[in-house]
């Protein structure tokens, strides 16, 4: 469909959108872009047929029935975990949620543009191709982006197409996960879990930016909920694997970090299914794991086609380090990552650490058969595949020696929470009210504290961005009140943002903004920082016509000879 309704020339003009730096999409002639799109069609055409084959003979009918009955069944599940809250359950829940998306919002509105800013500019407004095909930097979220593609076509703006997706999205995924670990827990341990984590500074931030994080976040809590439900004796296991396989397929295809959410998933059900002997459930392991795999393969072909293999696979985010460089940031690495990941990047594992040595205790216990049965249940069930998702992707990243951004791992983060709801509910039960009411009252302190500095910590690092932002702002409103010309923009933050706010704000204007001198082409404005910042220095001989602490604007004079490369560093 991407390459379809595209043409070769389309293709190529894509180098245009970011030409910034020294990379460019793949050399491929315009039989060879026809070639590959005529197989990939190809390859739809029969695929569809196969399908349709299958699911017209009678044992793929009766599955398919089954699996729609499995997957009513599940969903029906969670409904009655709510349900069957008390009121006072619901009451706290309720305001709980109510609050939390409201501050939400407010962060969806208010939060100053940066990174979705660069998707909205470069993907998003660019349409399906460049959406699916195009991969300048590691910021295109894929699937992410092609959702706001589709709120784009509704309306342009960019909180409707960019941040409104998120809201929506991060709101149904809560409720996901706090139903799903109701179902598998209790209220308390769903309760201190879902909370925690929806308020931590990463998890607020990302709740009100236009990234594919929190799209991540939900596949994970699919992925992580259908791999309990597959180890469950009478567990609905087709609904299962038919959601590990399509949540597996469209991770993946949401950011490629996903596949850290499935080693610590296949790897645990290998195990699992080894030491319960249940050696014929590694079959469809395998052969789910594949699926997954080709049919990611597939989605991700008109880029690979477009933009290659080696700006995906070996962009800084994911080039190897080299031992004398990985080694000694390591502990500094996971000591700060674990923290930010528990609320405070330094001191974050003052949380981490008693949180797993209480984790610990409770597990001597159970084995010694000093927990009531369904905590230790719960423990088993939930806890020691939490403690997994949460250790696993540190094996991987020793594998790879690198280090992925706090960003990355934040799923991860709520199976900690599960951790620590699974404490506090121990905690709880050792010191039961009304007898012991201060850890009740000293827990709910520290909840709100926690609550108020994550908040606060998202506050505080939003007004640098935003002054920033206010200043290019500044410069462009400059530009639209005075009469129009040719723009020259060479610094990319400029050039991205200058272009961002026409496109937003002044869409009715005829904009002709470039990124470098065309031959001697002379240009009405030229853009710069000030104080000979970056690597665009111009040196005129007479001052700009507008200044701020992050824009010069210069008025090129009718007669000026403007030569701008010897200006390049």
């Amino acid at each position: 469909m991407v390459l379809s309704s595209a043409t070769w020339a389309e293709a190529r003009s894509l180098d245009q959108v970011f030409p910034f730096y020294t990379w460019h999409i793949q050399d491929f002639t315009a039989q060879e872009f026809a070639n590959i799109r005529n197989a990939l069609a190809v390859s739809a055409v029969l695929l569809a047929g196969i399908s349709a084959t299958l699911a017209a003979s009678r044992i793929c009918r009766q599955e398919i029935s089954a699996l729609a009955a499995e997957v009513a069944q599940s969903a029906k599940g969670l409904l009655k975990g709510l349900k069957e809250l008390t009121t006072a359950e619901c009451r706290v829940a309720f305001w709980s949620f109510v609050g939390l998306t409201a501050i939400r919002l407010y962060f969806s509105i208010y939060n100053p543009e940066y990174d979705d800013a660069v998707s909205y500019e470069v993907f998003v407004s660019k349409g399906l191709l460049a959406t699916a095909a195009y991969y300048p930097i590691p910021n295109n979220h894929v699937f992410s982006n092609t959702i706001s593609l589709l709120f784009y076509q509704l309306s342009p703006g960019f909180w409707w197409s960019m941040r409104l997706p998120v809201l929506l999205i991060s709101t149904a995924a809560t409720g996901f996960l706090f139903a799903a670990l109701l179902r598998r827990a209790s209220f308390v341990v769903a309760l201190v879990a879902t909370s925690l984590f929806c308020w931590l500074q990463l998890s607020l931030y990302h709740a009100g930016v236009g990234r594919g994080y929190w799209l991540l976040i939900w596949l994970a809590g699919i992925v992580f909920f259908s791999m309990v439900e597959l180890l469950a004796e009478r567990g609905r296991h087709r609904a299962a694997w038919a959601s590990i396989l399509v949540a597996g397929v469209v991770g993946c295809y949401t950011i490629p970090t996903f596949v850290y959410v499935l080693a610590s998933t296949f790897s645990w059900l290998s195990l699992a299914f080894l030491r319960r002997e249940r050696r014929g459930q590694l079959v469809p392991l395998i052969m789910v794991g594949a699926l997954i795999g080709v049919a990611t393969a597939v989605l991700y072909a008109p880029l690979l086609l477009v933009s290659g293999l080696r700006i995906f696979a070996r962009n800084g985010y994911v080039e190897t380090l080299a031992p004398g460089v990985f080694w000694p940031l390591l502990p500094g690495y996971l000591w700060h990552n674990e923290g930010f990941l528990a609320g405070q990047r330094t001191l974050g594992p003052l949380i981490t650490l008693p949180v797993l040595a209480l984790i610990g205790w409770m597990f001597y216990q159970a084995r010694a058969g000093k927990l009531p049965a369904n905590m230790a249940m719960r423990l088993r069930q939930v806890g020691l595949p939490a403690l997994w998702f949460i250790s696993l992707p540190y094996a991987a990243i020793l594998v790879q020696r690198v280090f992925p951004p706090e960003r990355v791992l934040l799923y991860k983060a709520f199976y900690f929470f599960i951790l620590a709801g699974l404490v506090v509910e121990w905690v709880l039960w050792q010191w039961p009210v009304p007898a012991h009411r201060w850890p009740r009252r000293a827990m709910l302190t520290l909840a709100g504290l926690f609550a108020l500095y994550e908040t606060f910590s998202v506050v505080r690092v939003n007004p640098t961005a935003r002054g920033s932002n206010a200043n290019y702002h500044a410069g462009l409103v400059w530009l639209a009140a005075n009469p129009p010309g040719r723009v020259l923009i060479p610094e990319p933050t400029h050039n991205l943002f200058f272009r961002f706010y026409a496109h937003t704000e002044q869409r009715n204007r005829n904009w002709q903004i470039d990124y470098q001198q065309l031959g001697n082409s002379r240009y009405d404005y030229v853009v710069a920082f000030p104080n000979k910042r970056g690597y665009f220095q111009p040196k005129f001989n007479f001052p700009p016509v507008f200044q701020n602490p992050d824009v010069e604007i210069y008025r090129v004079p009718q007669n000026y000879n403007l030569q701008t490369r010897a200006w390049m560093r």
